[in-house]
């Protein structure tokens, strides 16, 4: 049994499965709840531009990243990590094969809570920079998105 963590795509489960499993994974891991219904983590998995990565410790899926790619750019929509597993570095390794997965000269953008300050600080370590600020885009509570953006290089 491997117990170093490794990642798998998303493709290796049903569209159902992936689904689910994001759900339950960022209920949990999101301190509000996951952002988006398991219905919608579903149909997100069926469409082309998706991509969704999970990682595994021990054989068990503990965390995940999607992202979308249009042309050039891409959008981090979600990364979510066990609390069980958080501040282990798994969220940045799941960044880093997102990023393996673009081209020189793309650009990832995210979205992220004000308040969320751990994220916010390791998406700086990892390279990203605030370029704006989105006025009351998170519900429950109500609160600012900063908008920041990575060039791959």
């Amino acid at each position: 049994m491997a117990t170093e963590p490794r990642i798998v795509s998303g493709a290796v489960f049903s569209a159902e499965e992936l689904g689910k499993l994001c759900y339950q994974l960022a209920t949990v891991a999101y301190p509000n709840g996951a952002p988006w219904r398991q219905a919608t983590f579903i149909a997100d998995v069926d469409m082309p531009q998706a991509h969704y990565d999970v990682i595994l410790v021990r054989e068990r899926p503990v965390g995940f990243i999607s992202h979308t790619v249009v042309l050039d750019e891409a959008e981090v929509t979600n990364v979510a990590v066990h609390p069980d597993f958080q501040h282990q570095g798994l969220a940045g390794r799941l960044l880093n094969g997102c990023f393996e997965q673009l081209s020189p000269g793309d650009q990832l953008f995210l979205e992220v809570r004000s308040s969320n300050v751990a994220a916010q600080h390791l998406y700086l370590k990892c390279g990203f920079e605030r370029i704006a600020t989105r006025k009351n885009y998170y519900h429950s509570p109500l609160e600012d998105a900063l908008i920041m953006r990575k060039i791959i290089n």
